[in-house]
């Protein structure tokens, strides 16, 4: 789990991605994430849908969306945007729309004979999906929930609640698969800004109303054995369960899916065979399992 937290490069990448997750991975993966399965032969299509065109286009939609939204926040934050946890919870789900349409859009121009996605976008595009998930999931729960008050206002209406339904439905959607150990990712995510509000009061810089902290129930002047509490539990126990609620997700869509596809079976002319390309993952590593039903 450690080395692939860590940045690689060249033949010594693709040779821990292939040990991790099997000797097909670029297009397991692919077939795993955008779930292009050759049903009848010759048809190609999104997990849900028959038609890649639609699932490209919903991941362009999300990232122009997304980006518009973000862009709009800043000058509203003023030059203390980057302090506020929201923001870099935005930026990250911003990043996982955005990361996702070019490689959907990669991957849709390979049938044209171009390059698709390298093995390291889709790791990193993995990556931030797990970060992206389970961190809006947490900002709007608390953003909501918090015994401490809040602005009611269309901005945050955008970033601390539809960003969630945009989660929960990318999840029931997209191909990306969720498991329980992937929580290190969110637990980074989260400890990054931890470290992050440490520094900051470290440096004696002004949060947004002018005072020594960022929000004032992370106080280290006045409250630090709250805020030490605060920040731990967020990190330690908010998020693993949040990673949990997107995992159940995600099984959630599994259960969807086979419904869907036993209702929509598809029933070829006698004597023609079906060929199914079907990927899953166990310990980690992609297996592809061809069926032929006659």
């Amino acid at each position: 789990m450690l080395l692939r937290l860590l940045p690689t490069s060249g033949p010594h990448f693709q040779t821990l991605w292939r040990t991790v997750l099997g000797r097909n991975a670029t297009q397991g993966l692919l077939t795993l994430l955008y779930r292009r399965v050759t049903s009848p032969p010759g048809h190609a299509g999104s997990q849900w849908s028959s038609s890649q065109k639609l699932f490209v286009a919903y991941r362009v939609v999300c990232a122009v969306f997304t980006l518009a939204i973000l862009i709009w926040s800043v000058p509203t934050d003023s030059n203390r945007w980057i302090t506020f946890y929201s923001n870099w919870v935005y930026s990250t789900l911003t990043l996982h729309f955005c990361w996702s349409a070019v490689v959907c859009l990669q991957d849709y121009r390979k049938a044209a004979g171009h390059e698709g996605p390298s093995e390291r976008t889709l790791y990193i595009d993995w990556v931030i999906y797990d970060m992206a998930m389970a961190t809006s999931l947490t900002v709007s729960a608390e953003y909501w929930f918090s015994p401490w008050p809040v602005t009611i206002g269309l901005r945050s209406i955008l970033r601390h609640g539809l960003n969630s339904l945009m989660v929960v439905i990318d999840v029931l959607l997209c191909g990306f698969p969720s498991r329980l150990n992937r929580v290190v990712y969110p637990v980074i995510h989260q400890g990054a800004y931890c470290v992050f509000v440490v520094f900051y009061w470290l440096g004696g810089f002004r949060g947004y109303d002018g005072k020594q902290y960022i929000y004032s129930f992370a106080d280290l002047n006045t409250v630090p054995l709250q805020t030490v509490i605060i920040m731990s539990g967020n990190t330690f126990l908010v998020m693993p369960v949040f990673h949990a609620v997107v995992c159940a997700l995600y099984r959630t869509r599994l259960k969807l899916l086979k419904k869907f596809r036993n209702i929509n079976t598809y029933e070829p002319p006698k004597g023609m065979p079906i060929q199914t390309l079907e990927t899953e993952i166990v310990n980690d590593k992609i297996k592809e399992i061809t069926v032929t039903q006659v």
